[in-house]
């Protein structure tokens, strides 16, 4: 027969001789035994391996936000590609039943060496495994990052409103939080101000961009003043980071591109190399080319990072200052006509919130981007590109983009992800092939050699945010995220009102226990103080938001603040809550709770009467039946109509720390025509109607 490939033909012949070995002669005892065992091993090792990986998929999508879920399996769907590829490694490189791998024939046949290719192919997959190591990595930080963002967010979001909300704000306090430090010229949108920009100056921006984004009229969607800006951009940027994650046909198409020019330029130089010296390229001319690549790369990530640093510069809008073209006018630029179309409540909360309103400066851009750019402006390569590119007809926001126009943002999205793929591949190429060699240079010069792609990997999680303000704001609003915000918004009312009819519902339970309590023989026994470990036991039993009610409550009726209730206080306590007792059934009631007989009721005495008979009741809530005794207790004349202001006195005798906010939207929901009186069946019929629409 032909011998195949030399030495390695010769070691492939001495593997066969042993497979031929093994199957003449029976393994022993002892090996079968051993070789058990090993199944065993490794049988135990697969399963730990997927167990790891399944419990730490649960941990990540456990801590990641609702709003950053879809990066996560954008990020868990990559993770599949390389089972793929480790799927396809495994059919090409083993041997079936005796017959040599589809790669060990095909390495032999273009090669006339068997073990050729399959080392080759081996140094690729392995490659290929660093590259989703590395991105994996990039990837979870770049979460963090972001998730990290959301809470500065949401962070500036709940300081603003809670400042909107207290009564005693004042417009000079509001402005004050809004004014961001004068830059000096030549020093906003840089790389250097982004990164020493202070905690102040960046709330300052959020709530100037945030302000001009709900003031804007010309949007397409009515934006509420309550409008959650925070969770919006959080939604933006979990769309892009999403996009970054995903590697689509065209990332990968890229990629095989650039190693296509890598191929041909190594090619060429080994074809010069070899008609001149009659030698293969040095190593080191590779090491220096590939150096060249990672600074290139670099460069190129600090461009687009200086790139959308300038943009966001020019898109923030900043407070008028004296001296300032209409400064001190403090309406809003909404239209007038939009005024009319809203309720009573809504046009005074628009009156109270105009109080607190700040004039902003235009963004920068607005003046000096031209909103229709003829052909003569253009440069000589603004004209070439706008033939593809649709330069010409970019509005101003889009022509920060600069050549790109109308498609910038979908080019710089993808910059952005061939960057960082470009970064994830070259600390790859290093760890897996090139390390060595950096190596026998000089020791130091490996850790240099990553430096390059540590920068971009750095860059890119901030590179995200930049983009997120850019392209989420002015002109490159997204009205289905507005959309989905605001239907958030309405859905977390919504719940926030049946959460209220919750506890209206366990405050009226209790009513009708203590009325059961009270009827009930006088001559009951004490029953001793309550113990700690009773208490502790009903404590862990219960809901901690369940006693942090109950407290509430009694707290309201503890008119001298004693944290205890006397006959007298107890007896007001079931009279709020809408039922009279006799003066014999009050006195009944009492004793039953004072469990120590000592002649007053402490909260651990109330709220073990109480949580002793919250089991048995425990069930769905039938709001229907529900709302017609809650309006039975706000109406209090019985003519079948209620106020407004009926409804909040009656809930704040209830001895609840109501939302107010929650309650008068409640109300001015079923209030449609803003006359201030809700009848009864539109108050059953509202609650009946939002019960359908939790889904309840």
């Amino acid at each position: 027969g032909r011998r195949r490939g030399g030495e390695h033909g010769h070691h492939h012949g001495g593997h066969h001789g042993l497979v031929d070995h093994h199957a003449h002669h029976a393994a022993t005892p002892a090996q079968n035994r051993v070789q058990r065992q090993w199944a065993l091993i490794f049988v135990t090792a697969i399963v730990t391996c997927s167990v790891v990986f399944e419990t730490l998929k649960e941990v990540t999508i456990e801590r990641t936000p609702a709003s950053m879920i879809k990066v996560v399996e954008k990020f868990f769907g990559e993770l599949a590609t390389l089972g793929f590829i480790g799927t396809i490694s495994f059919v090409l490189t083993t041997d079936f039943e005796g017959q040599e791998s589809i790669l060990a024939r095909m390495s032999f046949t273009y090669t006339g060496d068997n073990h050729l290719l399959i080392h080759e192919f081996h140094e690729l997959h392995f490659l290929i495994f660093f590259v989703m190591v590395f991105f994996v990595t990039a990837v979870l930080v770049t979460l963090q990052r972001a998730v990290s963002q959301k809470t500065l967010w949401s962070g500036y979001e709940r300081e603003f409103e809670g400042l909107l909300k207290d009564p005693k704000t004042e417009h000079s306090q509001v402005e004050a939080l809004m004014q961001q430090p004068p830059i000096p010229p030549g020093v906003g949108g840089t790389i250097t101000y982004e990164f020493s920009q202070l905690d102040g100056a960046r709330k300052a921006q959020f709530l100037c961009f945030r302000q001009r984004f709900v003031d804007d009229a010309e949007c397409s969607v009515k934006i509420p003043h309550d409008f959650d800006f925070a969770l919006y951009l959080t939604m933006r940027i979990s769309h892009f980071l999403a996009e970054v994650v995903e590697i689509g046909v065209m990332d990968w198409v890229a990629l095989w591109c650039v190693y296509l020019v890598i191929f041909l330029l190594n090619a060429w130089v080994q074809h010069a190399f070899s008609a001149e010296r009659g030698s293969m390229v040095p190593i080191y001319v590779v090491l220096c080319f590939f150096l060249i690549i990672q600074v290139l790369n670099l460069l190129a990530s600090l461009y687009l990072f200086r790139t959308l640093a300038f943009m966001k510069f020019m898109l923030n809008p900043e407070l008028q200052r004296a001296g300032d073209e209409g400064y001190g006018a403090h309406a809003s630029f909404r239209h007038a006509a939009d005024h009319g179309e809203r309720t009573e409540e809504e046009r005074k909360e628009e009156e109270r919130l105009a109080k607190f309103h700040v004039p902003l400066r235009p963004p920068k851009y607005i003046n000096q981007m031209k909103l229709v750019r003829k052909v003569t402006d253009m440069t000589l390569t603004e004209r070439f590109f706008s033939i593809f590119l649709s330069t010409a007809h970019a509005t101003k926001h889009e022509q920060l983009f600069g050549i790109f126009g109308t498609h910038g943002s979908h080019h710089v999205l993808r910059s952005v992800k061939l960057i960082l793929l470009g970064a994830v591949v070259s600390f790859a190429c290093i760890v897996s092939i090139l390390f060595p060699f950096f190596w026998d240079i000089h020791p130091v010069l490996p850790f240099l050699a990553i430096l390059p792609a540590c920068g971009c990997l750095f860059l890119t999680p901030r590179m995200v945010v930049l983009y997120t303000w850019v392209c989420s704001t002015e002109m490159m609003k997204d009205s289905d995220t507005i959309i989905q915000v605001i239907r958030e918004q309405k859905q977390a009312k919504l719940m926030n009102i049946l959460r209220i009819l919750s506890m209206l519902s366990y405050f009226l339970d209790q009513v009708e226990f203590l009325k059961k309590l009270s009827e009930q023989s006088g001559g009951m026994v004490d029953q001793g103080a309550i113990s700690d470990e009773r208490w502790t036991k009903l404590m862990n039993e219960t809901d901690p938001k369940v006693v942090e009610d109950l407290e509430n409550l009694f707290n309201a009726f503890d008119d001298d603040h004693s944290g205890e209730l006397d006959e007298g206080e107890v007896a007001e306590l079931v009279a709020q809550l809408g039922t009279k007792l006799s003066d014999e059934e009050n006195h009944n009631l009492f004793r039953i709770m004072d469990a120590d007989g000592g002649g007053t009721v402490d909260f651990r005495e109330f709220a073990t009467v109480i949580l002793h008979q919250k089991a048995a009741n425990s069930g769905k809530i039938d709001y229907s039946a529900l709302a017609e005794k809650m309006f039975s207790i706000f109406d209090q004349s019985g003519d079948g109509v209620v106020s407004q202001d009926e409804v909040l006195g009656q809930m704040q005798k209830m001895g609840k720390n109501w939302d107010s906010a929650s309650v008068l939207f409640f109300l001015q929901q079923i209030d449609r025509d803003g006359s201030g009186e809700i009848e009864k069946e539109e108050f059953v019929a509202y609650i009946k109607k939002i019960e359908a629409e939790i889904g309840l």
